[in-house]
C-alpha cells in the first residue's frame, strides 16, 4: 500500500515538473527574440530617409492594424525616444520608436486578446550618397507582459507610409526646380536669332524691298510659332507642372497666352494681362 502511494506521488510529481517546465518553455517562447520583419534597401538620401522615418513617428496612427471594425485606422500613437520591450540598440544606424499604449487586441498580432502597447522601432542605416538600408519591427505586449510579435501587417503598411513621404519631397523638389527654372526665363519670348547670310558677289536684296503683305506673313508665322490659344471651356493656370499643384486662375476660353517654357505635357505660359503659370497642353490649342 505504501509502495503504491509513494508511486502515485512520484507519478504526481513528475507531471507537475513536466507542466512547471513546459510551462516555461511557453513563456520564453513568447519573450522570445523575433528576426526583423522588415528590412529593405531604399533608393533615397540616407537624409530624406531620416526625415520621411521622424514624421511616420510623429503621425499618431499605427499603420496596418486596428481594433474594431468599424475603425480601421488605429490613432493614439506618439513618438518615443526608447521601448523596452526591444531593450537598447547596439547595433548601427539612428533609430526611431512609436508607441501606442492601451490598446484592445489590435489585429494582426500573433494570439492577441488583451489590451497592451504597442512598440514600433525604426532603424535607419547609411548605405551610401542615395541609399540607406530601413528596418522596422513591431511588437505588441499585453497586460500579462506576454509578447506577440507582428505578423508583418504593421511592417509592410508602416513602410508604405514612409515612401509616401518620400514621394512627397520628391515632388516638392521637383516643383521647387520647375519654377525656379521658370522664373529665370525672361518674361517675352523672342524668335529664334537667324544665322547672317554670307555676302556674295550678287546683288543683295534690302530689307526694304520686303513688300507689307510679306511682312504681315512672316511675323504672323512668327506668332503661331510662340502663342497658343485656350480651348472652348477654359484651362486652369496652375503654380508648378502638375496637377495637384494649386491653381492661380482660370483663363478664360479662346484667350491668347505665350509660350516661355516647352515640357512634354506642361508649356509655361504668359497671360494677356501679364501672369505666368503652368498650362497643360491638352488645354491649349493653336491659333487659328
Amino acid at each position: 500500500m505504501c509502495l503504491h502511494i509513494k508511486g502515485v506521488l512520484a507519478r504526481a510529481g513528475c507531471v507537475l515538473l513536466a507542466a512547471i517546465c513546459f510551462g516555461s518553455v511557453c513563456l520564453a517562447k513568447s519573450h522570445s527574440e523575433e528576426p526583423p520583419k522588415l528590412q529593405v534597401r531604399v533608393e533615397a538620401p540616407p537624409a530624406d530617409v531620416l526625415q520621411a522615418v521622424k514624421q511616420v513617428t510623429q503621425d499618431q496612427i499605427v499603420h496596418g492594424t486596428y481594433s474594431y471594425e468599424k475603425e480601421r485606422i488605429l490613432y493614439g500613437a506618439h513618438s518615443a525616444d526608447a521601448a523596452h520591450v526591444f531593450g537598447v540598440w547596439k547595433g548601427q544606424g539612428t533609430v526611431f520608436y512609436k508607441v501606442a499604449n492601451n490598446v484592445l487586441a489590435p489585429r494582426y498580432f500573433k494570439d492577441t486578446g488583451d489590451i497592451g502597447t504597442i512598440s514600433v522601432r525604426y532603424v535607419v542605416q547609411d548605405a551610401g550618397p542615395a541609399e540607406a538600408i530601413l528596418q522596422i519591427d513591431a511588437v505588441f505586449v499585453d497586460a500579462r507582459t506576454i509578447h506577440h510579435p507582428s505578423l508583418g501587417n504593421v511592417e509592410a503598411a508602416e513602410y508604405a507610409a514612409i515612401q509616401e513621404h518620400l514621394r512627397n519631397m520628391q515632388s516638392r523638389r521637383a516643383q521647387a526646380e520647375q519654377r525656379a527654372a521658370f522664373d529665370s526665363k525672361p518674361l517675352t519670348a523672342r524668335p529664334p536669332t537667324q544665322p547672317q547670310a554670307t555676302p556674295t558677289s550678287g546683288p543683295s536684296v534690302p530689307a526694304e524691298q520686303f513688300t507689307v503683305p510679306e511682312m504681315r506673313k512672316h511675323l504672323e508665322a512668327l506668332r503661331h510659332q510662340v502663342e497658343l490659344r485656350v480651348k472652348d471651356g477654359g484651362a486652369q493656370l496652375k503654380s508648378s507642372p502638375f496637377h495637384s499643384a494649386a491653381t492661380l486662375e482660370t483663363l478664360p476660353a479662346q484667350s491668347d497666352v505665350l509660350i516661355v517654357i516647352l515640357s512634354p505635357y506642361w508649356y509655361g505660359v504668359e497671360t494677356e494681362d501679364g501672369h505666368r503659370g503652368w498650362v497643360h497642353h491638352a488645354q491649349l490649342e493653336p491659333l487659328p
